[in-house]
């Protein structure tokens, strides 16, 4: 039985939300930079266990863990905060209708 080729990674830079029943009621940061190919599913564990670890000295936000790291830009952060940003609003637009 041959192995499957592995996924290439996502090259589209747009956000693909998960399915109604799969999604959470809010769109977290690393997932949208994970999906925006902007980071991978293991630079964000790392950043979360470091944000974790250091909790108890200072509580730093995701996206400057991430920037202390070097794992993104701040073009990609600031551009990730406005996708998840419309993507929560599209989300509270549809719940009100």
């Amino acid at each position: 039985m041959k192995d499957k080729p592995a996924k290439k990674p996502k090259t589209d830079k747009t956000f693909s939300p998960a399915p109604e029943d799969e999604r959470e009621s809010h769109t977290l940061l690393g997932q949208v930079l994970v999906e925006l190919g902007y980071i991978t599913i293991y630079q964000l564990d790392e950043a979360l266990q470091i944000q974790r670890a250091e909790y108890k000295k200072e509580a730093k936000p995701l996206g400057q863990v991430l920037l202390e790291m070097g794992y993104c830009s701040p073009n990609q952060l600031i551009r990730a905060i406005q996708v998840q940003t419309d993507y929560r609003r599209a989300i509270a637009r549809a719940h009100s209708d």
